[in-house]
């Protein structure tokens, strides 16, 4: 996977760099050495460019730079747009404000809860304590989660 396609919120380690020599030598220096983990902060908001942390910096990267980074994800934590129909997730972390998490809330879900992925085609349907709640991709994508079962 490369870099710019890692999710917000999520941690990958550096397997290898495809650029050219100019601009690989400028990443090197930066801290995106293979091996070395890298936290996806955030993204403007069109896309480009991201925020990453390594090793204990912030560091901004656009799109065409991230792309020739290749990555492997590290924690089984992703976004719940990501998640796979028919499998148990737990919440284990938020990316949005006080009116986002609110929001949340009222559907039931908050850190810790158990949700049953339904479907992720136009959005994502879930089962939260015998309910049926249906968020659009945006939203599922500040919500991370951990497989816990089928």
């Amino acid at each position: 996977m490369k870099l710019s396609e890692a999710p917000i919120g999520t941690t990958v380690e550096v397997t290898r760099l495809n650029l050219p020599p100019d601009v690989e030598s400028k990443i090197l220096s930066l801290g995106f050495v293979p091996g070395t983990r890298v936290e996806v902060v955030k993204e403007a908001p069109l896309g480009d460019p991201r925020v990453y942390r390594v090793m204990g910096k912030m560091v901004t990267l656009r799109k065409e730079e991230a792309e020739g980074i290749e990555v492997i994800p590290v924690e089984s934590v992703v976004p719940l747009s990501l998640a796979k129909p028919g499998e148990i997730y737990e919440v284990v972390r938020f990316l949005g404000g006080g009116m986002f998490l609110m929001r949340m809330r009222n559907f039931g879900i908050n850190i810790g809860t158990r949700v049953r992925v339904l479907s992720n085609f136009r959005g994502v349907s879930l089962k939260i304590n015998g309910r049926i709640a249906r968020l659009g991709h945006g939203m599922a994508g500040k919500i991370l989660v951990r497989r816990i079962g089928r």
